[in-house]
């Protein structure tokens, strides 16, 4: 790959995700680095990121740890200010950088040393940072190599501008087409602030609470404070599972039921992280929503949906296996996907949500 050829693939990357990790192990070996990841934050905490084919698996469980968050490296980056790549020797002294949390709790452990980094701006208020990272015994970057990374900068820059906005779309696009359902949904990130707004959330102002700097809450206290735990999890763990929370407005009012479902998947770009789609649904007035709505809201599988749907009827493990044609091991596995993906622990109160919500299957 020469350096057009990397230059496209940058491109690509925005538009396909799965392109990040040769992007990355390409940009490291023109920087004579072991490896290079791309990590995009908001709010002070790391949402999203993609590596280099060579990078241990630990970076993982790094970035998502205490020590990530207490670590000044990129505090100190976006200080100095300068629109390149930045070398650690240029922001810390050598004592410094050696007891950051970055190297203390995980680089020095894997046996890196040297870093060079830049931070970009995206047009939805996260930002990115593209690192590169060298061994112990491997010299500190220079200005020649910095000024050679400075070459992709720019195409790193647009890219990720361009991966934003696309997702922004998109969102917009989920949000107006549960509305053609009559579905009220809101696109919240970890703040539980709304990102996309679909029309029909605007008329519950029975049930929703608009907050300062686009907050949202409910007006069910415990429902929100369980809402803002579930939206945090799925930022800071990476949760999967669908949850559905039911709320009440006060006396006289129609409660709703909250379902958050993580906007996570194999196939997600880099500003997915951390994002939920918040659906409410007035139990009274809940509209009348065929299968395929449903098994969307929870990442059901078509199976999944024709055992939740009978458990809901009250059917048993083994009227289901025999209904299906299947054993009871088959049907008992389904249930437990079934389980986790509602956040729920038990068929009855399965049955219960799922009988709550007056839904069709």
């Amino acid at each position: 790959m020469d350096e057009n050829e990397l230059v496209d693939g940058i491109y690509d990357a925005a538009v396909t995700p799965d392109l990040w990790p040769t992007v990355l192990g390409r940009l490291a070996g023109e920087s004579d680095s072991q490896w290079a990841v791309l990590v995009t934050r908001r709010n002070d905490a790391w949402v999203d990121w993609r590596v280099s084919p060579n990078v241990p698996d630990s970076v993982h469980s790094y970035l998502r740890s205490d020590a990530a968050r207490r670590s000044e490296t990129t505090p100190r980056l976006l200080r100095f200010g300068r629109p390149g790549f930045v070398a650690e020797h240029e922001v810390f002294d050598d004592d410094e950088f050696l007891a950051d949390p970055y190297m203390a709790e995980w680089s020095a452990r894997e046996g890196f040393h040297h870093a060079a980094a830049t931070a970009i701006q995206a047009p939805n208020g996260d930002f990115a940072v593209v690192q590169v990272t060298r061994r112990f015994g491997e010299g500190k970057y220079s200005q020649t190599n910095l000024s050679g990374l400075d070459r992709f900068r720019p195409h790193l820059a647009r890219a990720a501008i361009l991966a934003a906005r696309w997702k922004m779309e998109r969102l917009r696009a989920a949000a107006e087409a549960l509305a053609l359902i009559g579905l009220p949904a809101a696109v919240v990130d970890a703040d539980c602030r709304v990102v996309i707004a679909n029309y029909l959330v605007e008329q519950l102002e029975a049930h929703v609470v608009w907050l300062p700097r686009n907050g949202l809450a409910l007006k069910d206290r415990p429902a929100t404070a369980a809402l803002r735990r579930a939206v945090a999890a799925i930022a800071r763990d990476g949760c999967k599972a669908a949850r559905s929370l039911p709320a009440r407005s006060g006396a006289g009012v129609e409660p709703v039921v909250a379902h958050v479902v993580p906007l996570r998947g194999h196939g997600r770009d880099l500003f997915d992280g951390g994002y939920a789609l918040l659906v409410l649904t007035v139990v009274k007035d809940a509209p009348k929503v065929d299968a395929a709505v449903i098994q969307g809201l929870f990442d059901l599988t078509a199976a999944e949906s024709q055992v939740a749907a009978r458990v809901a009827r009250g059917w048993t493990v083994d009227a289901i296996a025999r209904r299906h044609g299947v054993g009871r091991e088959t049907i008992r596995s389904q249930l437990r996907s079934v389980l986790s993906k509602t956040g729920t622990a038990r068929q009855a109160e399965l049955a219960a949500k799922l009988g709550a919500l007056r839904k069709t299957f």
